[in-house]
Formats: C-alpha cells, sequence, structure tokens
C-alpha cells in the first residue's frame, strides 16, 4: 500500500472500550495513520496534549458524567491551535453538529460511519475547505441547496432522490428502509444505484459530490481519494 501523505498522529477519547479497540484495531492497517494514545474520559486529556501530541484528537460527544467534550473542544483550541478535533457521536444530530462546530470542532462524524469514509474525513482535515465544507453541508438545508441537490441528481428516479436526501441525513440503510417503508434489499440496490449514477464509491463521496456542486466548487472526488 502507497503512502498517501504525511503520518496523521490520532488520538481517541470515548468511554466505550469495544469501540475504541475497533478503531485502533482498523486504523493500525493504515500506513498514514497512527493512534499514539486512547482514554476513556477526558481526566488526562491536557496531560496526555502535552506530552504526545497529536494532529487529530476523535472526542465522543457523550462521556461520563461530569464530561463535557464540548468545553473540552474550546479548551483544545485555545491551547493547542494546530490541534484538529473531531467530534464522534452515536447519531447525526443538526443541533449538535452546530455546537459542535461553535466550540471549534473541525468535522461532527457518527458512530456507524464506513470506517472507510471516516479514514478520508480524517485525511481530508488536511484540505483548506473541509472544515467549512463539511459543516456547510451538514447544517444548510435552505431551498437554494435543495434544488442545487435535485440538478445534480437529475439522473436519478424519485426513490432514489429520496434515498440520497437521506443518505445526506446520515442514516444507515436500515433507517433509511424503515422510513421509507421498503425492505432492507430494495434500500441496499438503490444505494448502489445512486453511487453508480453519481459516480463514485462510497456513501461519503456522494454527499460530497453533491455538496460540492452547491457550493459551485468542481467535483473533485478523485482527487479527495489521492490526498
Amino acid at each position: 500500500m502507497n503512502r498517501r501523505g504525511p503520518l496523521i498522529r490520532l488520538a481517541v477519547v470515548d468511554d466505550h472500550p469495544v469501540f475504541r479497540l475497533g478503531l485502533i484495531r482498523l486504523f493500525e492497517r493504515e500506513i498514514d495513520v497512527s493512534i499514539l494514545w486512547e482514554l476513556d474520559s477526558l481526566d488526562q486529556l491536557d496531560e496526555m496534549l502535552e506530552k504526545y501530541p497529536v494532529d487529530v484528537i476523535l472526542i465522543d460527544l457523550i462521556l461520563g458524567p461530569d464530561q463535557d467534550a464540548l468545553a473540552a473542544t474550546r479548551a483544545i483550541k485555545e491551547k493547542y491551535e494546530s490541534v484538529k478535533v473531531i467530534i464522534i457521536s452515536g447519531s447525526l444530530d443538526f443541533e449538535w453538529a452546530a455546537a459542535s462546530r461553535a466550540a471549534g470542532a473541525s468535522g461532527y462524524l457518527p458512530k456507524d460511519l464506513p470506517i472507510a469514509d471516516m479514514l478520508a474525513a480524517i485525511r481530508g482535515l488536511s484540505s483548506p475547505y473541509f472544515g467549512r465544507f463539511g459543516f456547510s453541508d451538514l447544517l444548510s438545508n435552505g431551498t437554494s441547496r435543495k434544488a442545487t441537490q435535485i440538478a445534480l441528481a437529475r439522473g436519478l428516479t424519485r426513490r432514489e432522490q429520496q434515498v440520497l436526501s437521506e443518505l445526506r441525513r446520515g442514516r444507515t440503510n436500515k433507517e433509511i428502509a424503515a422510513r421509507l417503508g421498503v425492505s432492507l434489499t430494495t434500500i441496499n440496490k438503490h444505494v448502489q444505484q445512486v453511487l453508480k449514477k453519481l459516480h463514485v464509491r462510497t456513501r461519503a463521496q456522494a454527499v460530497v459530490a453533491v455538496d460540492a456542486q452547491a457550493n459551485g466548487r468542481p467535483h473533485t472526488i478523485s482527487d479527495q481519494r489521492r490526498a
């Protein structure tokens, strides 16, 4: 495997040991990403940052009692300006995403995001557009953006457009099937058709492709994969 860029030093703060271990095992396969340390609470966060500097910290939004992930994010950005903070959460919530951005986080990702998409988001932090770009997609729902999304997805059927809309909200295939009242198998087929028609490989890339057009920027998925 070819190295995609400089080594990205990571830290993980999450009170679910299985989730932390899963991330570590998966990231170990990537030669350009290394988890230097992991914590189950915020108690030793500043101490670890002082001793073992990192480039990116993944912080669980909901930790234990008296654990404020957003306050910790603000403190990190005030003291370690170059450190990127990504808030991770069990669900995609627009209000929490807005609060995360206000606290200084560079991204907000659902925990059930495929590992390839999470890695793409982490690597994307090197892009000058990524922080604004990711949050603008999540938090904007104006009519002009929706119209542009529909224009890009002109080749999609009505049902596929509905599926794309649900993908942009971060919902899983199972959740989409329940919301639309169809089988999971049917939704899986719709998702594959959406990816094929948008000329992308992953759900995250489909969202990025739509948002790039909505922001008047060219579709640069292939460039993002090379980043």
